[in-house]
């Protein structure tokens, strides 16, 4: 397939032509002469004007579109360099697959030991952010508290609360000054950003390699159109401590890894108004062969064996062949001439092999970005690849905004990067689209509790030199002097206009933690669209306009344990993905999720189109006993579904796993949610639900052995093509010079 760039830019950046016909119809969600009524009720459509999707590019449903920051906000300009290595400049240049060339970022041969020259671009980064944050907060941090200290103070005075069905007048965080309000100017600093461009000598450097940053609150990160940020490869530049260890799929003989065990690339926390940009990339490189700069720390080897010990590393000495490994590995093998494994080598290791063996196994890799606790948080037309975990994970935050990103795992580099050895698995497969596991996109939610915190204006890095015994690490931290609160909760969270491509979920809500006391149980969700709902946005949770390729779709879960409701999905394109729209758990998290809205959906080729779901896995329950997974009031409105493919509705069977639970049925409305060919859709289970059904010619059938009620008829007489136009909704993956293996080629810009 191919597109012309100039008409993906059209519809991703608000093209004239189609920006004309939406502007009046803009509120009822209509597009270029479609037609369609309330994008939350349309439960009809039209003969003759079927809502097109993938055309919308004004939507007054939605805060306005970010922007970069003009020059005269840019705090420090950061060019490319060469990279010394020895006494040689080498310029670090991008190839036209996406990755660097060996020379640009070498270890020792054959010794898996990296050197300074593996992290060239961390320290000057990191200095330029935390100048940056000191210089934003002498100019906005004292208005911020000011506003905040108001806030809380008519918050405590009021005694916030709030009245719940089940429990009357229940508490409620307190949340200080809302993200809208500090939206306004006057808590923006005249210089935020700092931009990373490529370089301007002769070399033509266009990447910087890096170790872990800390975004400061306030603080833009702008990486320039044709600038790539490199992830380093040096596992010791990811460590928190000096005893916690990255890079393995065990810590212990007994105890899996964790991603926790490793600093994300990008961390941020304590923030407002702080935001990712620009036109260039960050590429993690996952398909990457893992070093290290201290030659004891235990790194594992394709050949399954360990350099070295944990336990011996603590105490700063080489453990004997034949030592039994504390990492995942057999055996140490000091003589090993196998490579050492990738970030990637070590996600399947841990899901599919040692979990699959032992229900235990897990990686310890670094994720992309990391945030907790933020108002006003933004990521805006950045492009993102190759995470070692998931690609963003963002907790706590007030207006989350992520607009225009583009994200694509693997992509070219991950098989033509010869720092990866052409880049198999340690098992010999090639990376695909579904071996680069937990390479989640984006997974936002809530926080484990409400917190009141000074404002971060600059970097919380440890660094740890030594090893053992003689360890010594440091620890660098910049905060304002006032503080102020955060709630916890996830709101005000708008996705759209992203293009997604990766090895899991595309987006996954997570409502894992409930930062009131009492949780889900005092009626209080995690996540709730309803709540504290800005002026220039209709609803609090909007997943609009996007294109997802392969993954797991648009996800709710599966950690749903403290609740999600009240959330918004319409316009959203699927092509050749795993599943479309999902949702997800089990009894080992349980949870409530209501009031789920999909309208306007074209699903092409994907393997389940429909999956929702209460038994995703057999997580081991929790000690105090299982969790129920409660799916109910879910709408879906005008969902097209193109090519083969399979569904699976279910609910919660009472008395599963013989603990006597009542019954918790998907209670579920279908309007117009067709197949282009009836007999196409396989439905791979049905079971414990209530379904309203209008308009529908999926095979939905009252079936009461399996506890299957179905008010309303299936008919075949319904045609796809009036139900939503899906003409103009799959277009090829946009971005610059690259190919995607996956079935559709880069747009050229």
């Amino acid at each position: 397939m191919k597109i012309n760039a100039s008409r993906a830019l059209m519809q991703h950046w608000k093209g004239a032509a189609v920006l004309t016909c939406v502007m009046a119809a803009a509120i009822t969600m209509t597009a270029c002469g479609g037609s369609g009524g309330d994008n939350a009720n349309a439960n009809s459509y039209s003969s003759d004007k079927p809502f097109q999707v993938g055309t919308v590019s004004y939507d007054a449903n939605l805060p306005a579109e970010p922007s970069l920051p003009t020059d005269a906000q840019v705090c420090a300009t950061l060019y490319a360099q060469p990279n010394t290595i020895g006494t040689n400049k080498v310029p670090v240049v991008s190839r036209p697959d996406g990755s660097l060339p060996p020379e640009a970022d070498p270890s020792t041969s054959g010794a898996g030991v990296a050197t300074t020259t593996s992290n060239p671009d961390q320290a000057r980064i990191q200095a330029a952010l935390n100048a940056c944050g000191a210089s934003v907060d002498a100019e906005v941090g004292a208005k911020i508290q000011a506003a905040d200290a108001a806030a809380t103070a008519a918050q405590t005075l009021a005694g916030v609360t709030v009245v719940t069905a089940n429990k009357g007048a229940q508490p409620v965080n307190i949340a200080g000054v809302s993200g809208e309000e500090l939206a306004k100017p006057q808590y923006k600093a005249s210089k935020f950003a700092v931009r990373l461009v490529v370089s301007q000598g002769t070399d033509g450097s266009n990447g910087f390699i890096s170790g872990p940053l800390t975004l400061p609150s306030g603080v833009t990160l702008w990486i320039d159109k044709g600038v790539t940020l490199y992830a380093s490869r040096d596992v010791m530049t990811y460590l928190p401590t000096s005893t916690t260890y990255c890079a393995n799929t065990a810590v212990s003989a007994t105890k899996a890894g964790s991603s926790s065990n490793c600093l994300a690339l990008i961390n941020g926390t304590n923030m407002v108004n702080s935001a990712v940009m620009g036109d260039g990339r960050i590429d993690s490189r996952a398909y990457s062969e893992i070093v290290t700069s201290n030659k004891l720390y235990p790194l594992m080897k394709v050949d399954m064996s360990c350099s070295n010990t944990y336990a011996a590393y603590a105490t700063g000495t080489q453990a004997a062949n034949g030592t039994s490994c504390d990492n995942g590995g057999t055996i140490v093998d000091t003589k090993s001439s196998a490579r050492n494994m990738t970030w990637w080598d070590l996600a399947y290791l841990g899901n599919m092999v040692q979990n699959g063996t032992t229900g235990t196994g897990s990686q310890s890799n670094f994720r992309m970005m990391v945030f907790n606790y933020a108002k006003n948080l933004t990521l805006y037309r950045i492009t993102l690849n190759n995470s070692a975990n998931f690609h963003v994970v963002p907790s706590g935050v007030d207006g989350l905004t992520i607009w225009g990103v583009k994200v694509q795992t693997p992509t070219l580099a991950a098989f033509a990067n010869p720092a990866g050895n052409g880049n198999p698995l340690y098992t010999g497969a090639t990376f695909t689209e579904d071996n680069v596991k937990n390479t989640d996109a984006f997974d936002p939610g809530s926080a484990s509790k409400a917190t009141q915190v000074a404002l971060a204006t600059g970097g919380t890095n440890s660094v740890t030199t030594g090893s053992g015994a003689s360890a010594v690490t440091s620890t660098t931290t910049s905060s304002s002097t006032g503080k102020i609160s955060f709630d916890g909760y996830l709101k005000n969270f708008v996705f759209a206009y992203n293009y997604v491509s990766t090895g899991d979920d595309d987006i996954a809500l997570k409502g894992s933690n409930n930062p009131t006391p009492g949780g889900n149980g005092s009626g209080l969700f995690a996540i709730d669209g309803n709540r504290d709902v800005r002026s220039d946005r209709k609803w609090g949770i909007i997943i609009a306009h996007n294109h997802i390729y392969w993954g797991h779709g648009i996800s709710v879960g599966s950690e749903t344990n403290s609740g999600v409701t009240n959330v918004q999905v319409y316009d959203n394109a699927f092509e050749n993905s795993e599943e479309g729209l999902r949702i997800k758990s089990d009894y080992a998290r349980g949870g409530e999720v209501s009031n789920i809205t999909y309208t306007n959906i074209c699903i092409k080729n994907a393997q389940n189109a429909l999956l929702f779901t209460p038994y995703y896995s057999t997580k081991a329950l929790p000690t105090a006993g299982p969790l129920y997974p409660n799916f109910h009031d879910i709408t879906l409105n005008n969902v097209r579904i193109l090519g083969t493919s399979n569904a699976k509705l279910q609910g919660f069977a009472a008395n599963t796993g013989g603990f006597g639970n009542p019954a918790y049925p998907l209670t579920m409305t279908l309007n117009n949610v067709v197949a282009d060919s009836g007999t196409a859709i396989t439905m791979s289970a049905m079971s414990d639900a209530n379904l309203t059904i209008k308009g529908v010619n999926l095979p939905i059938f009252a079936d009461p052995s399996n506890n299957v009620v179905v008010n309303g008829q299936v008919t075949q007489a319904v045609d796809p093509t009036k139900v939503v136009d899906c003409s103009n909704a799959f277009v090829d993956f946009p971005a610059i010079g690259q190919s995607n293996l996956f079935g559709s080629t880069w747009a050229s810009q």
